[in-house]
């Protein structure tokens, strides 16, 4: 049993496994080497000074809420912005690993190739094999921002662990399992309201409750044209419906009990979403004022003005790829890229974040993989994006701020 399933996931194993090696060893000499005349590593100086480079930005504060809990303080900046189920995971493996940092490392290394795994499986799920399956697997994995997935304190590997879960449920009509999952999912980050819509519509689909209706007659207006060109599941087809179907609402779980456990602690179960005013104070932010300003002001800091210009042009990718992944994966999959790249596009004034967002955006990425494969030269592409990826994840390491 072991041996077959490291044969059937070998792939994504050999990979996952030679990039978190690599990338371990240039965050290393990033935060390290390069920035200490007198360095030197040996004698050891202890786990920070080896894996520092992977703990940046987010990563304390998540460590922190593990350690000591949450704190909140209405006007000024507090832990409650970031959501609780990374770091009680953290809480409860540092018993085990007896170190705060690689405990981080060690839960999002195991959710990262969990995940790698999860997105080799899904990509099979969904016809792809030989070259073409290796292509988009190795798009999601190389996606610009996607070091997260390789060991990195962050929360995002065990939200897309969580996501392909859930959605790999729903594939298999497990309704009930994939709305828990969710739950999960959802109790991770706050885009992980993406996941409630986008698994119900999943699972209706799935079902044949949701269908695309009968094409038009002659008559057939602009709507009905849109509706079979995109092939949108507006049509509710009630002889197919069963009380199964209720169970991907279990999703709303995870976020529930948080913002009841906000509610009951504080006295305000939206908290979370309080609070973020507070590190994001940019007015009106759907007009990306801020970013204007720092496009604006560009020799001021053309490094900002540069990376969240590139967080944007991702966020043009996604939107524009909803209707050709509703139409590849079905329109649980279209809902839940566009809502989870609507959600940060609605709330941050200047993209800044929304890259490291969109690692979750998988499939949009295996798509793009999936079209690249059938091009001669499609593979030097994915390993632009993998290079890419590299290089700002030695930058990450250098403590630069690049979403």
């Amino acid at each position: 049993m072991g041996r077959t399933l490291l044969r059937r996931y070998r792939f994504p194993l050999v990979f996952w496994g030679s990039l978190t090696s690599l990338m371990l060893v240039l965050a290393h000499l990033s935060n390290r080497v390069l920035r200490d005349p007198a360095y030197r590593l040996w004698p050891l100086q202890g786990w920070q000074y080896v894996f520092g480079g992977w703990l940046q930005f987010d990563g304390p504060e998540y460590l922190e809420i593990a350690r000591d809990g949450y704190r909140y303080v209405p006007g000024v900046r507090s832990n409650i912005v970031w959501f609780p189920l990374y770091p009680l995971t953290v809480r409860a493996v540092q018993v085990v690993v007896r170190n705060w940092l690689m405990t981080g490392i060690v839960v999002s290394a195991v959710c990262g190739v969990l995940a790698a795994c999860l997105l080799w499986k899904w990509a099979g799920v969904q016809g792809m094999d030989g070259r073409t399956r290796r292509t988009a697997f190795a798009a999601a994995m190389l996606y610009p921002y996607a070091w997260y997935l390789y060991g990195v304190v962050h929360s995002d590997s065990m939200f897309l662990l969580l996501v392909l879960g859930c959605f790999l449920l729903v594939g298999s009509e497990r309704y009930v399992l994939a709305g828990l999952v969710g739950a999960l999912a959802t109790a991770t980050r706050p885009t992980g309201m993406a996941v409630l819509p986008a698994v119900v519509v999943m699972a209706w689909e799935r079902a044949g409750f949701l269908a695309v209706p009968p094409p038009p007659g002659a008559g057939g207006g602009r709507w009905s044209r849109l509706v079979q060109r995109w092939q949108l599941p507006v049509r509710l087809v009630r002889e197919r419906w069963s009380a199964a179907l209720l169970g991907p609402f279990l999703a709303c779980g995870g976020l529930g009990l948080w913002m009841l456990y906000l509610g009951v602690r504080w006295g305000d179960p939206l908290a979370f979403k309080t609070n973020q005013t507070v590190y994001h104070p940019g007015d009106l932010p759907l007009l990306k004022l801020a970013y204007l300003v720092r496009l604006r002001d560009f020799t001021d800091s053309p490094s900002y003005a540069l990376t969240t210009t590139f967080q944007l042009l991702m966020v043009v990718v996604v939107l524009l790829s909803v209707p050709a992944v509703g139409r590849r994966f079905g329109w649980g999959y279209g809902v839940f890229v566009a809502v989870l790249v609507a959600i940060p596009t609605v709330s941050t004034e200047d993209f800044m974040g929304t890259g490291r967002y969109l690692i979750a955006a998988f499939p949009v990425w295996a798509m793009w993989g999936e079209r690249l494969a059938r091009r001669e030269r499609g593979w030097a592409v994915v390993a632009a994006s993998g290079v890419l990826m590299v290089l700002l994840s030695m930058g990450f390491a250098r403590s630069w701020y690049l979403t």
